[in-house]
């Protein structure tokens, strides 16, 4: 059986980006997809690393928008409650470039507001 450590270390590699996308998505496949608490939380400081994985062309326009829809979608994850809003909105911009635009222009806006 995993425990609960285990899967808030794989909450946070997904989140601080500390292992490929891919690796990080396929680590949370052994967890069950609900769950009764959060165990990790998001910060503006993880969007703003994400963005600068996507700037110097770590991870591609894709990676950052599954990075986004992932985030998005768990029940594990919360948000900094100082920064709900631009959580919430950042993730959303990021998870959904068919409705707010690419990825470069949304990141531009986005670091504009972080700063």
């Amino acid at each position: 059986m995993v425990s609960q450590d285990q899967r808030r270390e794989a909450l946070y590699d997904l989140i601080r980006l500390r292992r490929p996308l891919l690796e990080s998505s396929a680590q949370l496949l052994m967890f069950e997809w609900s769950s009764q608490e959060e165990l990790a939380t998001a910060f503006a400081q993880d969007i703003g690393h994400a963005l600068d994985e996507f700037w110097a062309g770590k991870i591609s326009a894709d990676d950052l928008c599954a990075w986004a829809e992932e985030l998005q979608g768990r029940e594990d994850i919360a948000l900094d409650p100082e920064d709900r809003d631009f959580l919430a909105d950042a993730l959303f911009q990021l998870s959904t470039p068919e409705l707010c635009g690419p990825a470069d222009e949304v990141a531009v806006a986005l670091r504009l507001r972080l700063t």
